[in-house]
């Protein structure tokens, strides 16, 4: 077929290319109704949350009611009291109050620039995290038929851990 600039167009390479694009409008249509149904399924997550939450929190109210009861039916009655708590053992469970007590509440981050601070190492626990630098030693790496190959030092590479492999060819569509 011959148009006004005397080049010729194979119409089989113009019909399996119309072929292949019809193939990436389907593909990418099939891709756009899994965004949809991923959409759905998050608004519907959404709702169940919002249920979720309002059943979690009657409970919760529920629950905290029957635990004010039961802290007042148990001052009616004697108890087992040690040092740190007072019990009484039931059939369904036992009932125990902690006694109060100090603690502390902290910052560990602010603790650490104190500890920096005043000289105070015994305190300060280290970590050295050591990494494999794979990124730029692969830069370095000729895959050949004898092995591995460093570029740098030109030696054969016989490292545990460390194989050539052929990935598979992968078809990507953009659009």
């Amino acid at each position: 077929m011959a148009n006004s600039t005397g080049i010729e167009l194979d119409t089989q390479v113009i019909q399996l290319k119309v072929e292949m694009d019809n193939v990436v409008e389907s593909i990418k249509g099939i891709d756009y109704e899994l965004l949809e149904l991923e959409a759905l399924l998050k608004a519907q997550i959404e709702q169940l949350k919002v249920c979720f939450e309002e059943k979690q929190y009657l409970l919760k109210e529920k629950r905290e009611k029957l635990q004010i009861q039961l802290r007042v039916l148990f001052e009616q009655v004697p108890q087992n009291e040690t040092k740190t708590q007072r019990k009484e053992k039931l059939l369904n469970g036992d009932v125990v109050v902690k006694k109060a007590k100090l603690d502390f509440e902290k910052d560990i981050d602010k603790l650490l620039e104190w500890a920096k601070a005043n000289n105070r190492d015994e305190l300060i626990g280290r970590k050295e995290v050591l990494s494999f630098k794979w990124a730029d030693f692969k830069k370095r790496l000729v895959p050949t038929d004898c092995g591995i190959v460093d570029a740098e030092t030109g030696e054969t590479l016989e490292i545990d851990g460390l194989h050539a492999i052929t990935k598979a060819e992968e078809l990507e569509i953009q659009y």
